[in-house]
């Protein structure tokens, strides 16, 4: 069975975590992804802490064969060369891989392709019909474009901050990477496009992805300039005070969600309560009402639960059909039967050791009809695809691949 992007060859020169997420994302659909790295110590990534082997997960290399979990977890269905981009020879390789390729994709910092002599403008001189993505920090904005694309950094400018967190404590970050992975995300989403676009045309381009507006379009589909200016607090915890009771709440042994999203719902959690007496209340029959009193009704529903397990508390809530769920660890996700069942969370897989114990992974969500698009093969070792892409690809011989090793190209 053919798969979806069979035919496609990416160049990937990416780091760190959004660029890789992206081609990983095309690896996962079945292109064929090319990492190419310097020779050394290889990507940023690879440096990065814990590390997984045959010896599991541990803070340090506990073998040479030990990888990054980052890298095992990034680079999946992928392949890894090593190439010195800064030396000519490096650079006349590249060119000849451009000119058998259909994407090229970067993430480092603005001006770096440029001063390597790498720039779109002449890279598409060796193939006008290449999709050039660049992933960085702050896109067309120019005023920004220097500072430093850090996810944090990322979150604090583009207002994410401002509306995670308690309402009596500080902005904080969403401890899920959100401009990196959101980047990662439209990077194959424009790449896809493009791809599209060639087909009708003929026509290569430049695709340009910032964190600052991956992120920002996450933040501006609800509108919290709107609400603040009704007097609802923007930075409130999990709560959705205009949607009362929505939040996390406790139980006896341990935490639950509700997300009423109506009038109706909240008749259906005071049956689930046993509560009458509220039933007919003015201050809670109303949305608009309820958001008003948010913190004392979410007092009503700890009150009723705080005795209760979890699954007590959400076979009431789930008899009257309201939104709820248990509030899981990681460590319960990645056990879950039915995840593992279907698929959605795997071990993760070291090129040589196999399966590493104790580390799983996010399985290609993804799904069509025609293809099973799974991620296949474990992340490579640094340099694993030398022989196999400069030989089939461009055709060097083994003398001439250690005559470049010896220099420092590859």
């Amino acid at each position: 069975m053919a798969k979806i992007l069979e035919d496609i060859r990416v160049l990937d020169l990416t780091q760190f975590l959004s660029g890789p997420f992206g081609t990983q994302i095309l690896a996962g659909m079945g292109a064929e992804v090319i990492k190419i790295e310097p020779p050394g110590q290889g990507a940023a990534e690879r440096s990065s802490p814990p590390f997984a082997g045959s010896g599991g997960v541990n803070l340090k290399k506990q073998s040479p064969d030990d990888l990054s979990l980052s890298v095992l977890k990034r680079s999946r269905n992928k392949m890894s060369v090593t190439l010195n981009l800064k030396s000519p020879e490096g650079k006349a390789m590249l060119f000849d891989m451009v000119k058998k390729a259909d994407v090229i994709m970067e993430n480092f910092r603005p001006g770096t392709m440029e001063k390597l002599g790498l720039s779109y403008d002449v890279v598409k001189e060796h193939n006008p019909s290449i999709i050039y993505c660049s992933l960085n920090g702050f896109g067309a904005i120019e005023a920004y474009k220097s500072m430093p694309a850090f996810d944090i950094v990322i979150q604090a400018m583009c207002g994410v901050m401002s509306v995670n967190g308690d309402k009596d404590g500080p902005p904080t970050r969403t401890s899920v990477a959100l401009s990196d992975i959101s980047a990662g995300i439209y990077s194959c989403v424009g790449i896809l496009g493009a791809l599209l676009y060639r087909n009708r045309t003929g026509k290569g381009q430049f695709v340009e992805i910032s964190m600052m507006e991956s992120a920002l379009s996450f933040l501006l589909d609800e509108a919290p300039d709107f609400w603040g200016s009704q007097g609802l607090p923007l930075r409130n915890g999990s709560r959705v005070s205009r949607l009362t009771p929505f939040n996390i709440f406790s139980a006896k042994d341990g935490y639950y969600v509700i997300a009423s999203g109506s009038d109706a719902h909240w008749q259906g959690i005071l049956k689930a309560m046993k509560r009458d007496d509220l039933t007919a209340d003015e201050r809670y029959s109303t949305t608009a009402e309820r958001s008003k009193r948010t913190y004392e009704v979410d007092d009503i529903i700890n009150g009723w639960s705080s005795d209760l397990t979890i699954a007590e508390v959400l076979v009431a809530l789930e008899a009257q059909g309201i939104p709820c769920a248990k509030v899981k660890e990681v460590s319960e996700v990645v056990t879950d039967p039915e995840l593992l069942k279907a698929g959605s969370v795997v071990p993760v897989s070291h090129p040589k050791a196999g399966a590493v114990n104790g580390a799983m992974v996010w399985d290609n969500p993804i799904s069509f009809s025609d293809d099973k698009v799974r991620f296949s093969s474990a992340a490579p070792m640094l340099g694993q695809h030398n022989e196999k892409i400069y030989g089939d690809l461009l055709g060097l011989d083994a003398s001439k691949l250690e005559e470049l090793k010896e220099k420092g190209v590859i």
